[in-house]
């Protein structure tokens, strides 16, 4: 049985109650289930050949640098 009700002067401040429902919006999702319904692929794959001596006279030039560092640190380490 609950305490019965007596008028007063003073209000009484209850407890406030409210609901909050997180959200999370992730946008990659978004844009990955739209692009699948459109029917496109988000993926798209760039062929390179290494056919231009640029490219390859690049790669010699990184793998030769990373030669004469490797030395140099191990020179250093060693003395």
């Amino acid at each position: 049985m609950p305490a019965p009700k007596l008028p007063s002067f003073f209000k009484a401040n209850s407890a406030k109650y409210f609901s909050f429902k997180p959200r999370y919006y992730d946008q990659r999702k978004e844009r990955r289930e739209q692009l699948e319904k459109e029917g496109k692929s988000p993926l798209k794959f760039k062929r390179t050949n290494l056919k231009h001596p640029a490219q390859k006279g690049r790669r010699y030039r990184i793998l030769f640098l990373i030669i004469i560092l490797s030395l140099l640190a191990y020179k250093l380490l060693i003395n």
